[in-house]
């Protein structure tokens, strides 16, 4: 690269005849111009700022720095907003970067949920009016908290949802017959086996979901005659025995459809 004519310092009267700026392919460089010694040359900027495209439809703002981002959407238009400081409007796709928060990560709404697969999320003091789900292959995908987990307002709920629980019926014969049902929660209907008056019989729910700490509660919900029984459960590792007990003055030959429920509890 030759120096322009006359030079320096340039003489506005003249013409500046210098040659012409090398080509490059690399679209990190810069033109830049000394006016002092009437000069143009490419050089690689100490601080890069650069809009580029990764070649799939998506373009990004760098400037040296980590977390500026520039986006387009579906219809090619550039969008901003702001999510931790980072220009960004629409969705943010992270890939496999993790998002982290010190603060309180507020959504108005998650569309359709938030899931996590086989990984954790961890925030401090999330607000959401829409569904977070966590999915995993093993039990330690789990949502935990060090406070207090509440359901606030009149129809908010704490409980399984469609898909949890199952129904089994117990073989014919005897109330003392073993079923097996590994779900949180379900029906078992019994057998309609004559039960004596202020007699107690026991079968064997077995039920991979059960830890000897948990607390298993069984409610009779149908069949038979309501309030004539008493219920008690005595779980165990994979298992738990359940214990009916005819309180009436008379003989009962019933099946009851009892519902129940597993919950997790541990002595420390």
């Amino acid at each position: 690269m030759s120096y322009c004519t006359p030079c320096p310092p340039c003489d506005t009267e003249f013409p500046l005849l210098c040659e012409p700026l090398e080509t490059t392919a690399n679209g990190k460089r810069l033109v830049v111009e000394d006016s002092a010694a009437c000069q143009k040359t490419i050089q690689t900027p100490v601080a890069q700022q650069v809009l580029k495209t990764d070649g799939a439809g998506n373009l990004t703002w760098t400037n040296g720095a980590s977390g500026t981002v520039l986006r387009k959407d579906s219809t090619g238009l550039v969008e901003f907003a702001t999510l931790n400081s980072v220009l960004q409007s629409g969705p943010v796709d992270l890939g496999s970067q993790p998002l982290t928060t010190t603060g309180a990560l507020t959504v108005g709404s998650l569309s359709p949920t938030l899931a996590i697969t086989a990984s954790s999320l961890t925030v401090s003091g999330a607000t959401s009016t829409g569904s977070l789900s966590v999915s995993g292959a093993t039990s330690t995908a789990a949502i935990t908290s060090s406070s207090t987990i509440l359901a606030n307002g009149n129809s908010s709920k704490i409980g399984y949802n469609t898909g949890a629980g199952g129904t089994i019926t117990q073989g014919a014969g005897a109330k003392t017959n073993s079923v097996t049902l590994n779900r949180p929660t379900g029906i078992i209907v019994t057998d309609n086996a004559a039960l004596a008056s202020a007699t107690a019989v026991t079968f064997n729910l077995s039920n991979s979901v059960i830890e000897a700490t948990d607390i298993i509660v069984v409610s009779h919900i149908s069949g038979g005659t309501l309030g004539a029984y008493n219920f008690a459960v005595a779980p165990a590792a994979g298992n738990a025995n359940i214990v009916i007990r005819n309180i009436t003055a008379g003989s009962l030959s019933e099946a009851l459809t009892l519902r129940f429920i597993v919950i997790k509890s541990v002595n420390a």
